[in-house]
């Protein structure tokens, strides 16, 4: 999963509009879109944000796969 798609399910699952988001964000809704479709990425303040806002980890975020597990 892309980080575009996990802040557009994030999104989702908090029942929030693109609009609402980018105004808890201090972006655009433009930015936000911008994000969801992968045709640009957050800076790192707004990464720490949206983790905050969602509650979940800057790894579970940004990351595209799971850890791979020690033997």
């Amino acid at each position: 999963m892309t980080l575009g798609d996990k802040i557009a399910k994030l999104r989702a699952e908090h029942h929030l509009s693109q609009g609402d988001l980018a105004e808890k964000m201090g972006v655009s809704r433009q930015s936000i879109s911008k994000w969801e479709t992968g045709s640009s990425i957050p800076d790192l303040d707004k990464l720490v944000t949206l983790s905050n806002l969602f509650d979940i980890s800057l790894d579970a975020l940004v990351k595209t796969q799971e850890p791979k597990k020690e033997t």
